[in-house]
């Protein structure tokens, strides 16, 4: 709620990506979109989370955020580390999002590396 209170105080100039769409913002949402965005997404992380916090978010700076990552409390994958690929729903930020290189690239450079295992035996 603090957050919240933080970014509807200051609403201009902030992107917003969503992982759910795949797109990347080009422009930053007008305050008035982003105050709706605000409003649409706290209402969304209360239906998915019903306690008294409503998800898991972390950012750079609370009093002056200018990077935030929130995630859908149902979508955190599992405590082990072994939930599979754990996105945040949205990034909200000062800067403009650049593209995540893709996941066959990143799986090609692993394969190149020798993956995890083999760089812990020394190459053998």
């Amino acid at each position: 709620e603090e957050l919240w209170q933080t970014l509807r105080a200051a609403p201009a100039g902030w992107y917003v990506r969503d992982f759910t769409t795949r797109g990347i913002p080009d422009a930053p949402l007008n305050e008035r979109d982003f105050l709706t965005f605000l409003d649409e997404a706290e209402t969304f992380l209360r239906k998915r989370q019903r306690a008294e916090y409503c998800g898991f978010v972390y950012l750079d700076d609370m009093q002056n955020p200018v990077f935030i990552k929130v995630f859908d409390p149902r979508k955190m994958g599992s405590a082990c580390g072994c939930g599979g690929d754990v996105k945040p729903r949205w990034t909200i930020s000062r800067m403009p999002p650049r593209p995540l290189p893709s996941e066959q690239a990143v799986a090609q450079a692993a394969k190149r590396r020798g993956g995890m295992l083999r760089r812990l035996l020394g190459g053998r």
